[in-house]
Formats: C-alpha cells, structure tokens, sequence
C-alpha cells in the first residue's frame, strides 16, 4: 500500500523529490486507507498518516488533501491573477449569501 501510494503522488506531482516523498509518506508511520463513497455513490480512497487525512483518491486520481498543502503548498501550481477575478471568485455564481458579501468586503480591503 506505501510503496503504491509513494509511485501515485510521484507520478501526479512528478516535481516532488525523492526527499520530501519520504516526508510526505514515511517508511515507519502510521499508514490507514479509508474507504469513503460520496452522496452520489462515488468511491473515494482517503490516506491517513497518524491520524491525519495526506491524499485522497478520486476515479484514479490522487489530491493532497488542504492538511497536505499547508505542509507543502508547492505541491500544486499557483498562479496570479487580477483583483476583479479574485472578487469573483470569492463572490461564486448566484446570489451572493451574507457571507460571501462580507468575504468581498474583506479581499476588496486586503487588495
């Protein structure tokens, strides 16, 4: 299973080193898979290291999970873009909810 989920994150994050491999998934640890299905019915594999989720697998696919990239936050591209797409983003599609709108109030005053 480690030596499975080791070759998955290296061929999806093919920038990793060998280092931060052995970091992100230690030879000595404790290593759990937790089987999970969605609302909709789709499986979902979740790898927990010492009781915290590190991945998780999708039709295929293997995420680092936001505990995974607080630790490594190059682990996946990063990109700029212009303060009105950021408003947008933060604001989503539709009516905005009360806090979308302070959420708005609090990017237009950190830009």
């Amino acid at each position: 299973m480690r030596r499975k989920l080791r070759a998955d994150v290296q061929s999806a994050f093919p920038s990793v080193s060998s280092e931060k491999l052995s970091h992100l998934v230690p030879n000595k640890e404790e290593l759990n898979v937790v089987k999970l299905y969605s609302h909709k019915g789709k499986a979902v594999t979740a790898y927990v290291l010492n009781k915290n989720p590190i991945f998780f697998e999708v039709d295929k696919q293997i995420y680092p999970t936001v505990y995974t990239l607080w630790s490594y936050p190059d682990l996946v591209a990063a990109f700029t873009t212009w303060p009105a797409v950021l408003t947008k983003l933060a604001g989503g599609a539709g009516e905005a909810s009360e806090a979308q709108r302070h959420n708005r109030r609090f990017i237009k005053r950190q830009i």
